[in-house]
């Protein structure tokens, strides 16, 4: 779907009056706090040399989508149990998560890259009941099932949530912190691949390193817990999802900030302008 030159993205760029880079590059400073957008933004950002056709179309739908929703963001509580996300917890399998402060959430697709056979991946770290930090991703390694997928995904979610809690220990004063982080994953066999030592023909050839989840579990910094697909919110980072779940994930994520929401609206209007009669 790429052009075949840049001289053709370059006409591309001038009939829909966009700078495909330079807008994926701004989506991705505002998927920092747009957790709805970032699985979207994840994969136009591997196009943004020469672009084609489908892409600036994508693109615009993205911009659409945030023209309409242009006033949600991340919202934190000082009653943990009013939270959406905290609510969600309280009517899942683990309700006692939902009097946690600190928690992770990750999710893996599987095979869904064409190019590389690798899996798209996602985690979401919550504090205080909103998103304090995101991903969605390509591990490396190619995984020869879905719950390799999300074992090498809950690496990387371990990794980010060491570097978190290090810092809300420095930013609180606990000098000697021991507790135990949350993962909250929805693949029981992962979950099985992280809480054990013992290999087996399926496993023994996972990279060593994707085995600090093992570590973490076993030194008492991680403690594993399986919830449906239903709840899962990393999986919104994972793949592109239906209009209704999508939605749903979006509400228990984001919230609707009020303030300045028409200016903001009337605003983003006028930025995404097209010339040619492309109606926005």
């Amino acid at each position: 779907d790429n052009s075949v030159d840049e001289t053709a993205a370059e006409v591309l760029s001038s009939e829909y009056n966009l700078d495909f880079a330079s807008c994926v590059g701004a989506l991705i400073y505002l998927a920092l706090s747009r957790i709805d957008i970032i699985h979207a933004v994840n994969k136009m950002a591997k196009f943004t040399r020469r672009p084609g056709r489908n892409h600036f179309m994508a693109l615009i739908h993205v911009l659409r989508y945030l023209r309409d929703n242009s006033y949600l963001g991340i919202s934190f509580y000082s009653d943990v149990e009013r939270s959406p996300i905290h609510l969600m917890l309280g009517n899942s399998e683990t309700p006692e998560l939902s009097k946690e402060l600190f928690f992770t959430f990750s999710d893996s697709s599987w095979n869904d890259d064409v190019d590389t056979g690798r899996s798209t991946g996602c985690y979401l770290i919550s504090y205080m009941g909103g998103i304090v930090d995101h991903s969605s991703n390509l591990p490396d390694p190619v995984a020869l099932s879905s719950a390799e997928a999300e074992y090498n995904e809950a690496c990387l979610a371990c990794m980010a949530t060491t570097h978190m809690r290090m810092l809300l220990d420095e930013l609180e004063g606990n000098k000697k912190p021991f507790w135990k982080v949350p993962l909250i994953l929805d693949s029981k066999s992962a979950i099985a691949m992280g809480s054990s030592f013992r290999d087996t023909k399926h496993t023994r050839h996972i990279l060593r390193r994707y085995h600090y989840v093992r570590e973490g579990v076993t030194a008492n910094r991680f403690q594993m817990f399986w919830i449906k697909t239903d709840d899962e919110l990393a999986d919104i980072g994972t793949k592109q999802t239906p209009g209704p779940r999508h939605s749903l994930l979006t509400n228990r994520l984001l919230v609707q900030v009020s303030d300045g929401a028409k200016s903001i609206k009337a605003a983003f209007a006028k930025l995404v302008q097209y010339k040619r009669g492309v109606r926005v």
